[in-house]
């Protein structure tokens, strides 16, 4: 019993944590604000870490140089912290 309660917890946490992903991503817009939504061309989340793909070369160096601000917007549209890294292409 104690095993499957405690490997029933751990999908759980798991399922929980890709829910909490699909809820930032399906959100993109309000998260990060229409101009970098609109200039997003690609985005997805694996092991902590936002994959950004993005048609602006330009806005792409500038969110470089704010990329915590913009791990921390993540994080707080979650309400917990989801990513810790962005890799940008």
């Amino acid at each position: 019993d104690f095993c499957l309660s405690r490997g029933l917890g751990d999908v759980y946490k798991r399922q929980g944590y890709k829910y909490d992903e699909a809820a930032v991503l399906n959100s993109w817009e309000s998260v990060v604000g229409k101009m970098i939504a609109q200039k997003t061309t690609k985005v997805f989340i694996n092991k902590k870490v936002l994959y950004l793909t993005l048609s602006s070369a330009p806005l792409k160096n500038e969110l470089r140089y704010h990329k915590l601000v913009l791990i921390e917007k993540v994080n707080s549209y979650a309400k917990k912290e989801i990513i810790n890294d962005i890799n940008f292409y």
